[in-house]
């Protein structure tokens, strides 16, 4: 699977990898507070860190691979996307059905 990343999203993720070392993993954050669907266990996020699960899988993207867990896969469209609204300073994950992460997030450990 490839994880595409618009210009935007590239620019802005490079610059914050200037200031955090790390590896980028689309990580699907299970403790979360939010008014989503009651079947909707989680919500990606973009994680750099430096530990990479073993399990972990990497995902082809113009910036290098960028790593999830297999178990996770299931909630991606296949050949997703991440965006980056300049005007909102916000991420997207989208994919084929449409917006999957409205304001995606990027933690560090």
């Amino acid at each position: 699977m490839e994880l595409s990343i618009k210009p935007a999203a590239q620019k802005k993720l490079t610059n914050i990898l200037e200031n955090h070392s790390g590896k980028l993993m689309l990580h699907y954050h299970e403790d979360f507070q939010g008014s989503y669907a009651c079947s909707i266990r989680g919500v990606f996020q973009i994680k750099i860190t430096q530990a990479i699960p073993e399990t972990a899988e990497a995902l082809d993207s113009p910036l290098g691979s960028i790593y999830i867990e297999p178990e996770n896969k299931q909630f991606l469209d296949e050949n997703p996307t991440i965006d980056f609204l300049e005007d909102m300073n916000t991420f997207q994950l989208k994919g084929r059905s449409g917006l999957l992460v409205d304001n995606l997030r990027v933690v560090t450990n």
